[in-house]
């Protein structure tokens, strides 16, 4: 194999060692804690101690439709705008198109956090 081949090759599997090796890590990192806890606990049996009941509870994890959805639409109208700047004069549809994907996710992301604040879904502001 020639390095001429070799390099695109390495260049292009970097991107998933790199998602492999951040799983792995995640893994690790899960797998630790839920060590030290279970450390914590028998140490607290032990000594016959007793431990607050959210201790092992996960964090409740809130949702962030708002700041996310005004975050894609922004994004949506700054490609179109690049692109419609860029565009050649008789191809602004396709070019103006491709900001059309984040500027309706934004959108959908607005739309659940409307829904969820009308049916008392705690939101994060």
């Amino acid at each position: 194999m020639e390095i001429g081949n070799l390099i695109p090759t390495v260049i292009l599997t970097l991107p998933f060692v790199f998602v492999l090796i951040m799983a792995w890590i995640k893994s690790n990192e899960k797998h630790r804690s839920n060590q030290l806890k279970a450390e914590l606990y028998m140490k607290a049996m032990e000594k016959g101690e007793t431990l607050p009941e959210n201790l092992f509870k996960e964090p409740v994890k809130r949702n962030k439709s708002l700041k996310t959805g005004i975050i894609l639409i922004s994004a949506g109208i700054g490609i179109i705008l690049f692109m419609a700047l860029n565009a050649d004069p008789g191809n602004y549809v396709r070019r103006i198109s491709a900001g059309l994907i984040p500027f309706c996710l934004g959108i959908g992301y607005l739309l659940i956090h409307f829904i969820w604040k009308k049916q008392g879904i705690e939101d994060e502001e």
